[in-house]
């Protein structure tokens, strides 16, 4: 059975971790993890932009919303959240290397 919160209802939830990475320093934290290099395409914010505006619905606009803050590196401050929900966060580098497994 998963726990509720009533303070959960229709709340927005900031989910983030335990520190601040851009998406660059996520890369390569996962290049790390694997030994292997990533290929990185860069999409100019203006595209994003035009993306968002012209979406259709709520969630084709949150979407491209949630990719502008990604491509300028928007940090998730979690404190609002942790006082809601005291949570034990993991860092991005221990959940990498988990994720990977031995030998990546």
């Amino acid at each position: 059975m998963v726990p509720r919160s009533p303070a959960a209802r229709y709340a927005t939830l900031e989910l983030g971790g335990p520190e601040a990475l851009s998406p660059l320093q996520v890369v390569r934290i996962y290049e790390q993890a694997t030994g292997r290099s990533f290929e990185v395409q860069h999409v100019p914010e203006e595209a994003l932009q035009a993306q968002q505006e012209a979406a259709t619905d709520p969630m084709e606009q949150s979407f491209a919303g949630l990719m502008r803050g990604y491509a300028r590196g928007d940090a998730i401050n979690m404190q609002a959240t942790l006082e809601t929900f005291p949570l034990q966060l993991t860092s991005l580098r221990d959940y990498a290397r988990r994720a990977v497994g031995p030998g990546g």
